[in-house]
């Protein structure tokens, strides 16, 4: 009797590891950290966090990377993990089931075998002792078969524990050799600037102890990234198509990118024939007599705007156009209206003196 209640008592011991291991599924192609050497941290924050060591563990040497999970694998993984804790559910369920059978014909089982042993002791024959003979055989065939019963429940939840790990396994990307990065303290960090939204990484630890045994965990976060999205540029325009400039003059083109909160403003500015026109920051110099087309190439170099520049001879101002940028002498009116002007005033003061003169003609 005390054999079979051992026996129980390993079995239930037997279902906590498995239910232990399954909420830290890992599954790889090396043994993860066989004596519990390696603890990971609960949460991840802004993508740091602490790995601790065992305190019997000293002069060791510790790394780690961070795998990225494709969204894919890692949905697939999540999907395959709910699946499996809900079928685990139910056969934990039928599991715990069996056990309140298997105590109860237990203890049926240990009455009927006081009660036989009993009849044996007392000297009872015949009848009497058969039968208690009898329903202590069925008691412990009962008991038997239940306890088989919960054996090959706990042998289904066993399999279907493997087969989930096997699973992720396939999903969950190993370490890659060249990629260890130490850590003296046991802290990590991973950069989450560089991505947005929420991703899977696998945290890859690698313990050297100081005899020389290498070992291996892995465990699984989600974290979110910080990475400010960019707006891309939609299109670029210059705020003239078309200029006609005298050798030596310039002009600044402005150019435009829309949208106008683009991330990317960055121009690049080029001329198919620096002889006629050069461009820096969009200021075309004109060089000599001739044409060249200036273009402005948005960063990505997706969107172009272009602008045709005219360069003419210094002094030829018959441009026939009105971005002409000339030296033009300003006509000479100014110089006729003061001639008027002298004219006007010398005939007012002549009639103001022959009025005066007239007058003190009369009164003499």
């Amino acid at each position: 009797m005390k054999e079979k209640i051992k026996v129980l008592i390993m079995l239930f011991i037997v279902m906590g590891v498995i239910v232990t291991s399954f909420t830290n599924v890992n599954a790889h192609s090396v043994e993860l950290d066989p004596d519990s050497l390696i603890s990971f941290p609960m949460l991840i924050t802004n993508g740091q966090g602490e790995i601790s060591i065992d305190d019997s563990q000293t002069g060791y040497t510790l790394y780690y990377q961070a795998v990225e999970i494709s969204n894919t694998d890692y949905e697939q993984m999540e999907e395959t993990k709910t699946t499996g804790e809900k079928e685990l559910e139910t056969i934990k369920s039928e599991t715990d089931a069996l056990e309140a059978e298997c105590d109860n014909l237990e203890t049926i089982y240990d009455e009927a075998a006081a009660a036989y042993q009993e009849k044996i002791d007392s000297g009872v024959t015949g009848t009497e002792l058969e039968e208690a003979k009898t329903a202590y055989e069925t008691a412990q065939t009962n008991y038997q078969n239940k306890v088989d019963e919960y054996n090959v429940k706990v042998e289904e939840y066993n399999n279907k524990t493997t087969e989930i790990n096997t699973q992720i396994k396939e999903l969950t990307p190993t370490y890659v050799e060249g990629n260890w990065i130490e850590t003296e303290d046991g802290s990590f960090s991973i950069d989450i600037s560089q991505f947005s939204g929420d991703k899977a990484f696998a945290v890859w630890v690698k313990l050297e102890t100081s005899d020389g045994t290498t070992i291996y965990d892995e465990g699984t976060y989600t974290m979110s990234g910080t990475k400010v999205e960019s707006i891309e540029v939609e299109g670029i325009s210059l705020d003239r198509n078309t200029l006609t400039l005298q050798e030596g003059s310039s002009y600044t083109l402005t150019a435009t990118i829309t949208p106008t909160d683009a991330t990317n403003k960055l121009i690049t500015w080029t001329s198919d024939n620096e002889n006629v026109a050069t461009v820096s920051n969009g200021r075309v110099v004109a060089k000599s007599s001739g044409t060249a087309t200036i273009t402005a190439t948005t960063s990505d170099g997706e969107h172009t705007a272009t602008c045709k520049v005219t360069v003419v001879a210094r002094g030829n101002n018959n441009t026939g156009n009105d971005n002409t940028v000339a030296n033009i002498k300003l006509p000479n009116a100014g110089m006729n209206i003061l001639v008027v002007v002298g004219i006007l005033a010398m005939i007012v003061i002549s009639i103001i003196s022959y009025k005066i003169y007239a007058r003190y003609k009369d009164v003499k």
